[in-house]
């Protein structure tokens, strides 16, 4: 049996994907665990991207833009443990980085738990520098976050 490993299809986050998002977040506990009226409250607010086929959902990216800084803020990158080292997160930065480059956004910036070295790795593949670290940043665990920035050229 052949397994397709291509990275599924990109399109923006609709309202309708929010039920498919927490599910696939809670397999994913290194990603930011939302409750479902913390996330709806804030759809207005967020840009978001998923990929998958029709049926299933592999992952998703969440942004948050910052219109006075011209900046971007990644709020939630989660891919399913059957679809990781697929290319799946890199097609969602890829979505991601070029709507921020087509708003002439100037930067990019997130945290990561300090313990996360694929996702630090991940994102130091992409370009992003560390800038920072935020001590007891994370709850349940308490964990610093790593603060990680990326500088676009438009």
């Amino acid at each position: 049996m052949k397994i397709d490993t291509s990275p599924g299809t990109v399109r923006t986050l609709v309202a309708a994907d929010l039920p498919k998002i927490l599910l696939l977040a809670k397999s994913c506990p290194e990603a930011a665990q939302w409750i479902p009226g913390e996330f709806e409250l804030s759809i207005g607010d967020v840009r978001g991207w998923v990929i998958g086929d029709r049926e299933i959902l592999f992952g998703f990216l969440a942004v948050r833009s910052i219109h006075s800084a011209r900046e971007m803020e990644l709020l939630n990158l989660a891919v399913g443990p059957n679809w990781r080292r697929r290319g799946c997160a890199s097609a969602l930065l890829d979505a991601a980085l070029c709507e921020c480059r087509e708003r002439e956004c100037e930067s990019v910036f997130l945290e990561v738990r300090e313990s996360n070295e694929r996702a630090l790795s991940f994102y130091r593949k992409h370009g992003f520098a560390q800038s920072g670290r935020r001590p007891n940043y994370y709850r349940n665990p308490v964990e610093a976050a790593v603060t990680m920035s990326l500088r676009l050229s438009n």
